[in-house]
């Protein structure tokens, strides 16, 4: 743990943001150097995020791309405002409304594998004129803007309604949080994401990830 120019994956657990996470770090370890990340999580989320020290921060273009594993949780039947389990949620009284079943979700998962054209939720750091979009969506405004990312492959891993549960392997840049509320609606119903942990960020998996009781552990010379 001594070189100063390196990559350190790190297990984020749910609550603390991405730059909580930051300051926690630089607070026990001491580092006064240069720190940045290869990818936010969430504070709702869990899961691998790379700290970025000194000069690895120069590849953050780079290492922000890399390929990404998740695993995620939809609640069907149901609305939140922000997309995810922090919001407003709203559960869906429709007597005539009936649980999808397996064949409709497993064609309904297959059409967002490949290229896709995604919605850039609201409730994001994205930007529109310098301002990030989430600091508009709380003043009511919501901008419309999408992007092409790339899902390589979507695992059912286990359903039960309300609650489906996914793995999804993809580039970076994909919002899992959107993802999850455009499977819902191919299901024709609503959903949001109320469960996200991101298993792994290029090579490095959670088996690799440093957790926070192990920061006063760590030497940087």
């Amino acid at each position: 743990m001594g070189e100063l120019n390196r990559i350190i994956p790190v297990y984020k657990p749910i609550g603390p943001s991405t730059f909580d996470l930051i300051r926690i770090f630089k607070k026990i370890t001491k580092f006064e150097g240069k720190i940045g990340h290869g990818g936010t999580l969430d504070p709702f989320a869990c899961g691998v995020v790379l700290l970025l020290l000194n000069k690895a921060t120069e590849r953050f273009e780079e290492i922000k791309n890399w390929e990404k594993e998740y695993t995620a949780g939809i609640r069907l039947g149901a609305e939140s405002s922000t997309g995810d389990i922090t919001g407003e949620i709203k559960i869906l009284r429709d007597d005539n409304l009936s649980p999808p079943g397996m064949k409709s979700i497993g064609e309904a998962l297959k059409l967002f594998i490949g290229e896709i054209e995604q919605r850039i939720p609201p409730y994001s750091a994205a930007k529109f004129q310098g301002t990030p979009l989430y600091k508009l969506a709380r003043k009511g405004i919501e901008i419309e803007k999408s992007k092409k990312v790339k899902i390589f492959n979507i695992e059912l891993l286990c359903y039960r309604y309300p609650v489906l549960a996914i793995r999804v392997f993809c580039s970076g840049g994909v919002y899992i949080r959107q993802l999850a509320q455009d499977i819902a609606r191919e299901l024709k119903t609503d959903g949001f994401l109320y469960f996200l942990q991101r298993e792994s960020v290029g090579e490095y998996t959670i088996k690799d990830c440093l957790h926070i009781r192990d920061f006063d552990k760590i030497t940087i010379q």
